[in-house]
């Protein structure tokens, strides 16, 4: 079984014009080095719209296409930090949970909120206990420290449900703040709740040597692989050997396999990215080789048994 742990909900009513506006920004140096000409309003108007998708019908078909049996679905809650949406964030998770119930075999949701919103902690426990999510999404992007007591309260509804967090870390999309995406923020968190399996988005990105230092000492820490698409497509020993230091730090069963699509479609289709991990048992040099079964461990092994699926 194939899992994906880290998949987004993308609609322009998610966030912000300022949102779309400055992610777009960033877009162009990106777009232009693969030989498209754009501006801001040809992103927002022209190439973004190909990735929304509030219904779950495109991410389906992904899905289907790589061999993905499962995929975990998120929010990113921006409204605090970059304006509000046109719709709510109480709408957002609606949206996720009707997705789910649509396909209640293949997508898991998560309920994902900004922790100092005055209704985070209802909207989670709703969650949890009435709609069906497995886990909490937060993204310390958003301008908040995962150890206030706000981020800390979410935390004690995961260890009531018995669900995972799952924290973005690493550098954050403009207009939200890196800051708090150290994953050093995650260690109070760790350590007050260490029933709670806390997942590090994208494996810390250029934090990762201090992640990997961290969760030797942390056995709840978790990381994902989700937007190394990029690293395995053009630097693939750089890829290997990642992956190959979060199995010698943390073990093979807290490495998860994770996508971030819809964003990473454009740079590698999702069947050669599960590839390029299967490819882990052969191809890399053979000081950075991972077994098959470490590799079914990563793609979907250990999320099921850290989900209960």
């Amino acid at each position: 079984m194939i899992i994906d742990v880290h998949r987004h909900v993308l609609d322009r009513d998610f966030n912000s014009d300022h949102y779309w506006r400055s992610f777009a920004r960033m877009a162009l140096p990106i777009l232009k080095r693969m030989g498209v000409e754009a501006d801001v309003d040809m992103v927002i108007d022209s190439i973004m719209p190909a990735y929304f998708d509030n219904d779950g019908e495109r991410h389906i078909a992904a899905m289907d296409e790589a061999g993905i049996d499962k995929t975990v679905m998120l929010l990113f809650d921006t409204g605090l930090i970059a304006g509000e949406a046109n719709k709510t964030i109480e709408e957002q998770n609606d949206i996720v949970y009707a997705m789910a119930r649509r396909y209640p075999d293949r997508i898991v949701p998560f309920v994902s909120v900004d922790p100092r919103r005055k209704n985070a902690k209802k909207l989670v426990a709703s969650g949890l206990a009435d709609h069906g999510a497995r886990g909490i999404k937060i993204h310390p992007g958003g301008g908040f420290n995962p150890e206030e007591k706000e981020t800390l309260a979410l935390a004690e509804l995961a260890a009531k449900h018995g669900v995972p967090i799952l924290s973005h870390t690493g550098a954050s999309v403009p207009p939200t703040m890196s800051k708090y995406c150290d994953p050093i923020y995650l260690d109070e968190m760790l350590l007050k709740f260490p029933e709670v399996p806390v997942i590090a988005a994208h494996m810390g990105y250029g934090h990762r040597h201090q992640l990997f230092s961290l969760g030797m000492n942390r056995p709840n820490l978790y990381v994902d692989l989700a937007a190394w698409q990029t690293t395995a497509r053009d630097r693939y020993h750089d890829f290997a050997h990642a992956v190959n230091e979060a199995v010698a730090h943390l073990g093979p069963e807290r490495v998860l396999f994770g996508t971030d699509n819809p964003y990473l479609w454009p740079v590698l289709p999702e069947p050669a990215y599960v590839q390029a991990v299967r490819d882990l048992e052969t191809k890399p040099d053979p000081a950075h080789r991972l077994t098959a079964e470490e590799i079914d461990m990563i793609l979907g092994g250990n999320a099921r048994a850290l989900l209960n699926l």
